[in-house]
């Protein structure tokens, strides 16, 4: 039988890179790895959470910071040119949406600990509105009173799911999209009632995950 050989594209390879090198401790991929988040989130934020720039900056920092760490702890990491995460997988997504995933999260907990409101002009807003999307459910959800060891939980479940769960959750929860922007991009699902079957079994599957191993963390 033929060996199949999967080729890597070249942002696989710069990730790839990056990772390895902010593990090494280089300064040259640190600053790049660095400067390659900072250039995606800014231009990305605004179509993931409501902030201002000078909180978009904190919340950058913060993400940085815990993004690095995982780098640290291995969590994720360079394996034979390719960036892997929970149980040695290579992610399903790139590193840029594992960082926005971060990101999503430390906006929710930011927001924890200040007066928030959703603008009424954006997709948070709008989808309050027209599908009672509640958002306190999702943090309490995300929150553990303890400690955020259920937060980075979350995010690497995510990153690890099937490809249509992540696809779909990651849109409906980090990109804040409304159900019908979301099957006009996943045009396979063939209706809205289709899809909101399938994100509630996705949101069914990460909760007992992330709950089966945040109890096989506090037994450990």
């Amino acid at each position: 039988m033929a060996k199949i050989v999967r080729m890597r594209t070249p942002v696989q390879q710069k990730e790839a890179k990056l990772i390895a090198g902010m593990y090494a401790k280089s300064k040259r991929e640190q600053q790049e790895l660095y400067a390659y988040c900072f250039d995606y989130f800014h231009a990305n934020y605004r179509g993931v959470f409501f902030a201002n720039d000078d909180d978009a900056a904190e919340i950058f920092q913060n993400t940085f910071i815990a993004f690095w760490e995982n780098i640290e702890k291995r969590k994720i990491y360079e394996d034979g040119g390719i960036v892997k995460g929970k149980d040695g997988q290579p992610l399903s997504g790139s590193v840029l949406t594992y960082f926005m995933g971060i990101a999503r999260i430390k906006y929710l907990e930011w927001s924890r600990v200040r007066p928030t409101y959703s603008d009424p002009e954006s997709e948070m807003g709008r989808k309050i509105r027209e599908e009672g999307f509640d958002m306190q459910q999702y943090i309490n959800m995300l929150y553990d009173s303890s400690d955020n060891v259920m937060l980075d939980i979350i995010a690497d479940i995510i990153s690890h799911m099937s490809p249509r769960c992540n696809e779909i959750l990651t849109k409906f929860y980090y990109e804040e999209k409304s159900l019908d922007s979301i099957m006009q991009e996943i045009p396979s699902i063939e209706s809205k009632d289709a899809l909101k079957t399938k994100k509630h079994k996705c949101l069914e599957t990460l909760r007992k995950s992330a709950k089966e191993i945040y109890n096989k963390y506090l037994n450990s």
